[in-house]
C-alpha cells in the first residue's frame, strides 16, 4: 500500500510530511524514554523481518495481491511507538533504495502504515489482550488488530486522496479499498498470528514480561539479545533471498483500485529521486538467462535491503534507546 509520488495533492503531501515528521520525532523520544538496550537488538531484527516479508506478495483474488504491513506485529514485540519507528526505517529504505513509495508521499505512507498500523493497531490489540488474558489474549488480540490495521490504513489513504482532489467518487473508491483490503487483512492477520504463535512457543520473553528480565544488565542477557537479533536477521535474509523472487506479481490492493478508477500517475512520470535498485532489481552482470536474471536481481535486492534496514533500525535504536544500565534487558510496558 505504498503511495507513489504525485498521487496525492501537494498540500496533502506537505501536511502529511509535517505530521509524519512530528510523529517520528515523538516515537524516537518514546524509544529513548521507555525502552532499555533490549530495543537495540529487537528493533533491528523486527525491521529486517518486516522488510523481507513485505517483498513477498500473496494472492488475494483474481488479478490482485497483498503483502504484510507489519505495524501490529512490530507493536506487539516492541510497543506501539518503537513499532512505528521500525516501520519508518523500512519505508525510508524502500523509498530511497527501491522506489517503492514516493518521496513526497513518505509522510503519508508513514502515517498510514507506521502510526495508524502500529500505534492505532496497538490501541485495538491492548484491550483485547487484557480482556482475554495470557497467550490466548496475545494471539487473538494481535490477529484482530492486524486485520483492522489494514482497513484503517486503506481508509486513511482514501481520505488523503480525496482531500486534495475532491473526488466525486470518494465513496466508491472507499468501498473498493475496503473490500480489497478486507481480504488483504485476512492475510495480514494470518501471518501476524503465525509469527506471534511461533515467538510465543520459542522465545516468549520477546512478548511476555518475565521476572528473569528484571534487574541490572548482565553479559548473559546482552549475549542472549544479540543472539536473538542474529537469528532473527538470518530468518529475514532467508525470506528475502529465497521467498521474494517467487512473490505474486499482480498489482497490490492500492494499484488494483487505482487502475479501476484511473487515479494512478502516468507510467511515464519520472520519479523525483532515482533509486539504484528500482522495483527491487539489483544490477547484475549481463549474460544470464532472462528469468534467472530477474529472480537473482530480486534476491540480491532483498539481501541488500534487509541488511540496510537492519542497520538503520539498529542505529536508530542504538542512538535513542535509554542508556540506564539498570533497565538493560527489561521489557518495559509502553502502553
Amino acid at each position: 500500500m505504498h503511495i507513489p509520488d504525485v498521487l496525492i495533492d501537494s498540500r496533502i503531501s506537505i501536511a502529511t510530511t509535517v505530521m509524519g515528521a512530528a510523529c517520528l520525532a515523538y516515537g524516537l523520544r518514546r524509544v529513548e524514554e521507555r525502552h532499555g538496550p533490549r530495543t537495540t537488538s529487537l528493533m533491528g531484527m523486527t525491521a529486517a523481518f518486516i522488510f523481507a516479508a513485505q517483498m513477498v506478495n500473496f494472492p488475494v483474488g483474481p488479478g490482485v495481491s497483498g503483502h504484510l504491513l507489519g505495524g501490529v506485529l512490530s507493536a506487539v514485540i516492541l510497543g506501539p511507538w518503537a513499532g512505528a519507528v521500525v516501520l519508518a526505517a523500512v519505508l525510508i529504505v524502500q523509498c530511497l533504495l527501491f522506489q517503492d513509495g514516493g518521496v513526497t508521499a513518505l509522510g503519508a505512507n508513514f502515517l498510514n502504515m507506521g502510526v495508524i498500523g502500529a500505534v492505532g493497531g496497538y490501541a485495538i490489540y491492548a484491550p483485547i489482550r487484557r480482556a482475554l488474558g495470557g497467550r490466548r489474549g496475545i494471539l487473538i488480540g494481535s490477529m484482530i488488530a492486524a486485520w483492522f490495521s489494514v482497513l484503517l490504513a486503506a481508509g486513511a489513504f482514501t481520505i488523503e486522496l480525496a482531500a486534495g482532489s475532491g473526488r466525486d467518487d470518494f465513496l466508491r473508491v472507499l468501498s473498493w479499498m475496503a473490500l480489497v483490503h478486507a481480504a488483504i487483512g485476512v492475510g495480514e492477520a494470518l501471518i501476524t498470528g503465525l509469527v506471534v504463535r511461533f515467538v510465543l512457543l520459542t522465545r516468549p520473553e520477546l512478548i511476555e514480561e518475565e521476572a528473569d528480565y528484571e534487574g541490572a544488565a548482565t553479559p548473559t542477557l546482552a549475549a542472549r539479545w544479540l543472539s536473538t537479533a542474529v537469528a532473527g536477521l538470518g530468518v529475514a535474509l532467508g525470506v528475502a533471498v529465497f521467498a521474494s523472487p517467487f512473490a505474486w506479481d499482480k498489482p497490490d490492493g492500492l494499484e488494483f483500485v487505482g487502475e479501476k478508477f484511473d487515479f494512478l500517475p502516468e507510467s511515464e512520470t519520472p520519479p523525483l529521486v532515482k533509486s539504484p535498485m528500482a522495483d527491487y532489481q539489483a544490477p547484475l552482470p549481463a549474460g544470464l538467462d532472462a528469468v534467472d536474471e530477474v529472480k537473482l536481481a530480486t534476491a540480491a535486492a532483498g539481501l541488500t535491503g534487509t541488511l540496510v534496514v537492519f542497520a538503520l533500525a539498529w542505529t536508530m535504536a542504538r542512538v535513542f534507546a535509554a542508556k540506564d544500565p539498570k533497565r538493560d534487558g527489561v521489557l518495559i510496558d509502553v502502553a
